[in-house]
């Protein structure tokens, strides 16, 4: 049998194009590697395009750490928590046009150490414009002036903003009623102010939480009072 080469050539590549774009239309989220270290907090490209991005964090720091995706005003996009060392987790956001943080938190305790990125282009997710503002203090220990929380119904958005007027650091996360987080004001060291806006998709109880640690007593400051539950109603 004779074969027509030019014929299989052509076949040949138009069958690899077919597996390219195969490989290429299930993965639609672009992957950038960070490394944590005791003292760094190093992304493979500081320069993205936007859209989805999957941020692979291996830690390579001596304690346990974690990843926040901060905006430019220090809310938090999302975070990946509780990854231990010489290990990896992803942690995946849709990011609009704009400039971001990159935190590295080893010990998920302070300040962190922080790593500036650009998106650039169209497409990825605006922060949603909220309904309405909840503002509240942080001390120690314990949340003041949260009110309206049982009155959030779902598909709200709401925008939080907490000043930590206590003597040392303090954050406000908030849980899903499945436990997992929805997202959190970022920890806040005492006199700074800090915001973060959540939109509520379901129904049900939720709970609000600082899980940071008391130096004096080693107690999570949830054990210390900074706790709390509220339910949103259906729509």
């Amino acid at each position: 049998m004779r074969v027509d080469l030019k014929r299989a050539g052509v076949a040949l590549v138009a069958s690899t194009l077919l597996l390219v774009g195969c490989a290429n239309s299930g993965g639609d989220a672009a992957l950038v590697e960070v490394t944590g270290t005791n003292d760094g907090c190093e992304p493979s490209e500081s320069v993205l395009d936007a859209g989805k991005i999957d941020f692979e964090f291996t830690n390579e720091a001596d304690d346990i750490s974690e990843l926040y995706v901060l905006r430019e005003n220090g809310d938090v996009v999302s975070e990946v928590e509780n990854v231990s060392t010489g290990t990896s987790r992803t942690l995946t956001v849709d990011l609009a046009e704009g400039d971001y943080v990159l935190n590295c938190k080893p010990g998920q305790n302070g300040d962190g150490i922080s790593t500036e990125i650009s998106v650039t282009g169209d497409g990825g997710q605006e922060q949603a414009t909220p309904d309405r503002t909840i503002t509240f203090d942080a001390h120690d220990f314990g949340y003041d002036g949260i009110e309206g929380l049982d009155e959030i119904a779902a598909g709200e958005t709401i925008r939080f903003e907490m000043t930590n007027s206590g003597e040392q650091a303090h954050e406000f996360e908030v849980l899903l009623p499945d436990g997992e987080a929805l997202g959190e004001v970022a920890s806040i060291n005492p006199g700074d102010q800090g915001g973060a806006t959540l939109t509520f998709d379901e129904s049900g109880e939720y709970m609000f939480q600082c899980i940071l640690v008391d130096e004096s007593t080693g107690k999570p400051h949830t054990e210390l009072g900074m706790v709390g539950s509220f339910t949103v109603s259906q729509a």
